[in-house]
């Protein structure tokens, strides 16, 4: 079984740099000037007329200075809430994401974090239109309106945002709100994969691999996987993994595959998981392994990934990693089924005769609460 590979991700962790602190301004070194005008600091000589004469000098008692109303800490919530209503844009940024994300002690509101966010866009500041662009597109506290994402993902762009650059190239490589231009989408990508954008080199990439609004090219795609993989990029590692296994624009070395694999399924990556199984089942760049096969393979599959799903049917069906289980080689079936699997829908229709009612009913308890466990449910 080929090792399948990731497409075109969206990037929905999209990294909105924001400015934390105003610049830091130059200060005038205070210079203290001490005149010294107390009587007898200009010295005259005396004369006979002064003879008698007292010279009194009332020293003015000193003007205590005003105690200083205590300032907040530069970060706290409440100093940022009062520089951005003193209308400093890097402020509105940073309090729009810190309610969009519930952090540095802000709640998490959109509808507050999406009113910040329009003030500083509204200041040309790119991160909060880059993120206000994401709000749109995905209607979070505002209509979703595509249209309004792109205007606002474009002025980012243009500024250089590099998480914009990558989120509208996706939408116009897809043709998301927008006519669908691959030639551009790779020109802003490659923009923001240039600055270090893990998701753009990984799209980058895949556009690559596929020949999608640009010539195709292999090995330049594992270049761009391989600098988003470096960077812990789970995608990238996956389909790093599948170019290493079969031998696309690199020297084939299952070894490398299994080991690209192993990286991206410790952070849940579904496919990779799923090729990690497949890889242990056969001894394919690693020693056979069936008990392990089955660990991936359950953890994929219950991610809902549907080849996993089939196959870890496949493997409670023919007591592979261990006992049989014709029951939950149904349930298995069945999630896969779902999905329109063609395979799945044969082999669970094939056990449905043979199956009688009693296990027929503890497989539908067991679908149930497998069901009300499953990511997104």
């Amino acid at each position: 079984m080929k090792p399948s590979v990731s497409q075109l991700a969206a990037a929905p962790d999209l990294a909105f740099a924001v400015a934390t602190k105003e610049p830091k301004k130059m200060r005038t070194p205070l210079i203290l000037l001490f005149c010294a005008l107390l009587a007898g600091c200009s010295k005259r000589p005396a004369t006979e007329s002064d003879a008698g004469k007292e010279v009194a000098k009332a020293t003015p008692a000193p003007t205590p200075m005003p105690t200083p109303t205590p300032k907040p800490p530069a970060d706290t919530l409440e100093s940022i809430l009062e520089a951005a209503a003193r209308g400093e844009a890097a402020a509105q940024a940073k309090l729009g994401t810190m309610f969009a994300e519930g952090s540095g002690g802000a709640v998490k509101d959109e509808a507050k974090a999406a009113e910040w966010l329009r003030k500083a866009a509204a200041q040309g500041v790119a991160s909060a239109q880059a993120r206000l662009g994401v709000m749109f597109a995905e209607g979070k506290c505002t209509p979703k309106d595509q249209a309004e994402a792109v205007a606002c993902m474009e002025k980012a762009a243009a500024a250089g945002n590099a998480a914009a650059q990558a989120r509208l190239g996706v939408m116009l490589a897809e043709g998301t709100g927008v006519p669908r231009d691959p030639a551009r989408a790779v020109e802003l990508i490659r923009k923001a994969a240039e600055q270090g954008h893990a998701a753009a080199q990984f799209n980058l990439g895949v556009m690559l691999a596929m020949g999608n609004g640009v010539t195709k090219d292999e090995a330049k795609a594992v270049e761009w996987y391989q600098k988003s993989a470096e960077q812990g990029y789970a995608p990238a590692e996956a389909n790093l993994g599948g170019m290493y296994a079969e031998g696309l624009g690199v020297t084939k070395d299952e070894a490398k595959a299994v080991e690209w694999f192993q990286m991206a399924a410790a952070q849940g990556h579904a496919v990779a998981q799923f090729n990690l199984a497949i890889r242990h089942a056969g001894g394919i760049g690693t020693p056979k392994d069936e008990a392990k096969a089955a660990e991936w393979l359950q953890k994929s599959a219950f991610q809902g990934y549907p080849a996993a799903q089939f196959n870890l049917g496949v493997m409670y069906a023919n007591g592979i990693g261990g006992p049989k289980d014709r029951v939950r080689a149904f349930v298995w079936y069945t999630l896969a089924a779902r999905q329109n699997d063609p395979e799945a829908i044969v082999e669970k229709n094939a056990l449905d005769v043979l199956m009688s009612d009693a296990q027929k009913e503890e497989a539908q308890k067991i679908l149930g609460e497998l069901v009300g466990k499953m990511p997104g449910k």
